[in-house]
């Protein structure tokens, strides 16, 4: 059975041509990993994962950031909302409040 290390969230970044038809997205996915520094580390119990997906249902006002399990969504993510991000969301905790546009509720069990 496979293994995988430990971590604490997992970013994704939509890619799809509705969303993101200038392919803004690919490029910030690609500097993803090294803007992450040590929140990207196999071996770093805070480790962010980071995955692309080709479609997140919305289809305009991208790029769009998704991260779970907070399940906060943010849009049109530039170089510099991704850094701000990163530092306050992922490191602090704190969502970038004005980029935010849609937060997945969680259901309560009874």
């Amino acid at each position: 059975m496979p293994e995988m290390a430990p971590y604490a969230r997992h970013i994704f970044v939509c890619v799809g041509p509705f969303c993101d038809p200038e392919g803004k997205a690919k490029r910030l996915y690609a500097r993803l990993a090294e803007k992450l520094g040590d929140l990207g580390q196999y071996d770093n119990p805070q480790r962010v994962k980071r995955g692309i997906t080709p479609c997140l249902g919305v289809c305009h006002s991208g790029p769009i950031v998704v991260i779970y399990p907070d399940g906060i969504w943010y849009h049109q993510v530039d170089d510099a909302l991704l850094e701000q991000i990163i530092e306050e969301h992922l490191r602090n905790g704190r969502p970038v409040e004005e980029a935010v546009y849609h937060r997945v509720e969680r259901i309560r069990e009874k």
